[in-house]
């Protein structure tokens, strides 16, 4: 169990450290794409720019053909180690140098219009488009005007080259919604993994505690076993050595008396072996019951007789039991269950009990004022080999077989049974005779 759990903290820390790390990832990831995203921004803030240019250069006259502009670039590259020219970043570098061009035509030619904010907004907001950006508010100031907006907003400063200061203050809705688009696919398939691992770590953790619950029921049983083993065979033994040692061939009487004993043993050691193999769930697979008309009174009274008779303590039973009362029941298998129920009522009481039964067309009941079953024990009483104990301490004769049995055959009558219980008050049991309310 130590090495079961060093190896769990071991996994759990794995697991732990790396949720941690694709946080961290995702994190990352987020802001790699918030930083792609204000680049496009700005990449949409200067085509605006230089389209908004270009429509007040469409008003003013160029010579003899103004239909359109003609333009005459110089790109920058740099020198490769083999001699030539490199061009990096071509298209960026481009629209660098288109943007200062058209500033330089807007300045030097005072036949130009003022600047459209209005229009470069609409431009702005159409190359947003393009791009699927679609944020609530987009505006560009230039630094002039700058006001300044909420602080809720995103904002960039426009500059045509990256060394030049800014000339145009954008402010814009938040782009999460778009951000969080981009990721959706890692997002999704992180959490299904994270769901997934979560959901194999609580069903391991689950079956480890009913493992364990096992364990201890099998510890249990063997402990109860021996116990329950250890009375027949030492008095058989007993009897056996007697004879052995003091064996006197005329008084017959005393020897028939020991034979009588060990024999007695032998046949409670033989009982029990025979009810734990017919605890076996292939023995109720196969079980076929005799299912008859059965009336309830008289085998409720026959058990509670001979619970009187073999109780080692005062009892009193009562019973309310119509006498034209029948269900539809094995009744060999039908009176054990009581038998067992009756049985328990009175292993697990004080130096009296009382004990009612009260039956019906639809159910009968079997209450008693016994030491309780306390809620942790409560759901695990049915269970093979189960047996509520105090401590370490068992006076209490048996191997956790009754109530499993008493389960089992209901279920095979196609009944049900439950069980209510409080500390120091009592048990209610209670079987359900389903299908005979309409009898």
């Amino acid at each position: 169990m130590n090495r079961f759990k060093f190896i769990t903290a071991i996994c759990l820390t794995a697991i732990t450290i790396m949720v941690a790390g694709n946080i961290w990832y995702l994190y990352s990831l987020y802001n790699s794409i918030k930083e792609q995203t204000l680049q496009t921004v700005n990449e949409c803030v200067r085509k605006a720019d230089i389209l908004e240019i270009i429509s007040r250069l469409n008003g003013v006259s160029q010579g003899e053909d103004d239909s359109f502009i003609r333009l005459s670039l110089m790109v920058q590259g740099e020198k490769s180690p083999a001699g030539g020219y490199e061009y990096p970043n071509l298209l960026e570098n481009l629209n660098q140098t288109m943007s200062e061009y058209f500033h330089v035509i807007e300045q030097s030619d005072k036949r130009i219009p003022e600047r459209d904010g209005m229009a470069l907004n609409n431009l702005f907001k159409k190359e947003l488009g393009n791009y699927g950006l679609n944020p609530e508010l987009a505006i560009i100031q230039t630094i002039a005007d700058d006001t300044g907006q909420s602080d809720k907003l995103w904002s960039i400063d426009f500059a045509l080259t990256k060394n030049q200061s800014p000339i145009y203050k954008v402010y814009f809705s938040p782009l999460n919604g778009h951000i969080l688009r981009q990721m959706s696919g890692i997002i999704v398939t992180s959490a299904m993994i994270l769901i997934l691992m979560g959901f194999l770590i609580w069903y391991l953790l689950h079956w480890v505690g009913r493992l364990r619950t096992i364990e201890q029921m099998k510890n249990d049983f063997t402990h109860n076993m021996t116990h329950e083993l250890k009375t027949p065979v030492a008095v058989a033994y007993s009897a056996a050595d007697s004879m052995l040692r003091y064996y006197d061939q005329s008084d017959e009487a005393r020897n028939k008396q020991f034979l009588k004993i060990i024999i007695q043993r032998l046949s409670f050691l033989s009982g029990m072996i025979e009810n734990i193999l017919s605890m076996s769930m292939e023995r109720f697979k196969t079980m076929k019951l005799s299912i008859e008309n059965v009336e309830v009174k008289p085998i409720v009274e026959e058990v509670a007789g001979m619970i009187e008779l073999k109780a080692e303590k005062p009892i009193k039973i009562d019973i309310a039991t119509p006498a034209n009362l029948s269900v539809m029941a094995d009744s060999l298998h039908f009176g054990n269950v009581l038998s067992n129920l009756l049985d328990n009522a009175v292993k697990y009481s004080r130096d009296t009990v009382n004990i009612k039964i009260k039956a019906d067309n639809t159910s009968i009941v079997i209450a008693d004022d016994g030491i309780g079953i306390d809620k942790d024990n409560l759901p695990f009483i049915f269970d093979k080999f189960y047996r509520v104990t105090s401590g370490d301490r068992y006076e209490v004769g048996g191997y956790g077989l009754g109530l499993f049995y008493v389960k089992q055959i209901v279920e095979l009558l196609g009944w049900s049974i439950n069980v209510t219980s409080k500390p120091g008050v009592g048990t209610v049991f209670t079987i359900k005779f389903k299908g005979n309310e309409k009898r």
